[in-house]
């Protein structure tokens, strides 16, 4: 199903609503935050209706910039329309937080899909820009707030939890490539590795070789505490495919490469995707994935 594409308008706060630096203050209040989430909505629309990719690279970083773009490309390809959409029932979750980057999540709802956006400044002063929107399978919950009720960041190196957030990518690459324990099973992660395995086979008998691997991207990982001790985790893994083929075409640069490959396709099909997740990492125990969102972002064929 096709991604409704997010992109977040810049919004320079004042220094003041910053907090001197070296202090764990919130970067910004709720209402400053839903003035954000008021005019991303805004200008998303406006920038998905032209397919206005330069305003996007202005207000986007990271994987989500690079997977919006593509989404562009796409919907150019098989000439999509396009239909606003407006946010519903936000809920704001805001760290205090010492340095840069400053970030908070939005828990919210767009028609039946749910949203777990991210949105991080890199600098004093500096935009509010999207970094991630993992779309999760329901409204988020047991994070940790305190008595202002304001969250707190985890640091990506933190030990307190089964894994460390920045690694948590990791794991779950390893889990998709070669089965390796560390996740739960689930439709993320087991039975998306079952399911490669089958396609592979499929694959074989029709003349074509699939190899498929995954990595961590190099985009860094978000986490918020827990009530439970552990951490909510924002990471993304990046998955690269090469289809060999006997016969050239036999597998096709539809679908989600619509837009990416030029041309008729030949003996070999390359492709890489981004995957965003959104996961429950335990201070003991296996981590659960609860939202994704992956689009495939390069496609090249000879």
């Amino acid at each position: 199903m096709l991604r409704q594409l997010a992109v977040l308008t810049a919004l320079i706060l004042p220094a003041s609503a910053c907090g001197p630096l070296g202090t764990a203050h919130p970067a910004l209040t709720k209402t400053q935050a839903a003035q954000i989430l008021a005019n991303y909505q805004s200008v998303n629309n406006r920038a998905n209706a032209d397919l206005d990719g330069g305003l996007l690279a202005t207000v986007e970083t990271g994987a989500q910039l690079e997977m919006d773009r593509a989404g562009y490309r796409l919907r150019r390809a098989k000439k999509d329309k396009y239909t606003a959409f407006a946010y519903a029932r936000p809920a704001f979750y805001i760290p205090r937080q010492d340095g840069f980057p400053k970030w908070f999540a939005v828990d919210a709802a767009s028609g039946d899909t749910r949203h777990a956006l991210l949105f991080v400044q890199d600098r004093a002063g500096g935009p509010w820009l999207l970094a991630a929107d993992p779309f999760p399978s329901s409204g988020l919950s047991g994070v940790d707030l305190d008595k202002d009720g304001y969250a707190t960041a985890v640091s990506p190196t933190d030990g307190g939890t089964a894994v460390q957030p920045s690694k948590v990518a990791g794991v779950h690459a390893a889990t998709l490539s070669s089965g390796t324990g560390g996740m739960a099973p689930g439709p993320y992660t087991s039975e998306s590795r079952d399911a490669l395995t089958k396609v592979e086979a499929a694959l074989r008998k029709r003349g074509v070789t699939l190899t498929s691997d995954f990595a961590p991207d190099q985009q860094r990982s978000f986490a918020l505490r827990t009530t439970g001790g552990g951490a909510l985790v924002w990471y993304v893994v990046r998955q690269s495919e090469r289809y060999d083929m006997v016969d050239p075409g036999t597998v096709s640069a539809d679908g989600d490469l619509a837009g990416l490959v030029r041309g008729r396709v030949g003996h070999h099909l390359s492709s890489v995707a981004l995957i965003q997740y959104l996961a429950v990492v335990p201070d003991h125990g296996s981590t659960q994935v609860i939202g994704t969102y992956r689009k495939a972002v390069q496609a090249t064929t000879s």
